[in-house]
């Protein structure tokens, strides 16, 4: 009884924001082709990919037409931000059968992301370093990690639970966080938590990636921002505050070039 008492005060309180306003669906396969930040031909090289995956699933061949329409439903759903009926409309079929499409293109991307992102082993190791000088010491650099956030729709009645309230990022958001090798090449994903979470925090929930820095030789480690601070010995930060030395802007100059190989160039691109 308490509990129900409770319960019912927080829900008479006045909403922090107003409730989720719906989107226009999109008018034409153009729309949604221009949404999706994607060439032709990639969304054909991912069609192909993903109609071969179907066909080895199910042992019977898949129609090429009917997976690359699969592939622009699933593509447009995240574009929009995660609204099925926004899909299926201007699709002209049902949304439930839309939630099986994108279930399904979700699972292809899930079984075959392992290929293409996955942690260095250790014969990578010396092909991936990069020099990296302190007054005191030599670091030798493998990888770069870094986070941002991504707005999404608030699901409904999902409350605050994905609000971000950090200085101008002021959205219903999800965090991040990505590691990269001196290539641009991405070697690890964590997501799925709100927005409002902690870069070092996180990075911290994911077991594959702490266990990939307690076993790294001690010459090795990961860059990072000073957001990272403490995370772990093997990963190392820049200086932040207003009193740097000439020593501590010389290393987050060398910091930054290193970080602008992979980090920038993924940013964009994800």
């Amino acid at each position: 009884m308490p509990a129900a008492v409770v319960a019912a005060v927080v829900n008479r309180r006045p909403l922090r924001r107003n409730a989720n306003l719906r989107r226009e669906p999109y008018s034409s396969e153009e729309d949604i082709r221009a949404a999706v930040r994607l060439t032709e031909a990639e969304i054909g090289l991912l069609s192909v990919e993903y109609n071969q995956w179907r066909s080895l699933q199910s042992g019977i061949a898949a129609r090429n037409e009917q997976s690359a329409q699969r592939m622009l439903e699933f593509l447009a759903y995240l574009a929009r931000g995660g609204y099925y009926h926004q899909i299926a409309l201007p699709a002209g079929v049902a949304k439930s059968t839309v939630i099986l499409h994108v279930h399904d293109v979700a699972q292809f991307f899930a079984s075959t992301a392992q290929q293409f992102i996955a942690l260095p082993q250790p014969n990578e190791f010396p092909a991936l370093t990069s020099p990296l000088h302190t007054a005191n010491q030599q670091h030798r650099v493998i990888l770069y990690v870094d986070g941002f956030i991504v707005k999404i729709q608030r699901p409904d009645h999902a409350g605050d639970a994905y609000f971000c309230g950090r200085h101008g990022k002021t959205c219903d958001s999800i965090n991040v966080q990505y590691v990269t090798d001196r290539f641009g090449r991405i070697r690890h994903v964590v997501t799925g938590l709100s927005g409002a979470t902690h870069d070092k925090t996180a990075i911290s929930w994911s077991a594959n990636f702490m266990a990939f820095l307690n076993a790294l030789p001690p010459e090795y480690v990961v860059l990072g921002d000073p957001a990272y601070r403490g995370l772990h010995p093997q990963v190392i930060t820049t200086f932040s505050g207003g009193n740097l030395t000439a020593a501590q802007l010389q290393f987050n100059d060398d910091c930054t070039r290193l970080r602008q190989v992979g980090l920038h160039y993924n940013c964009k691109h994800i």
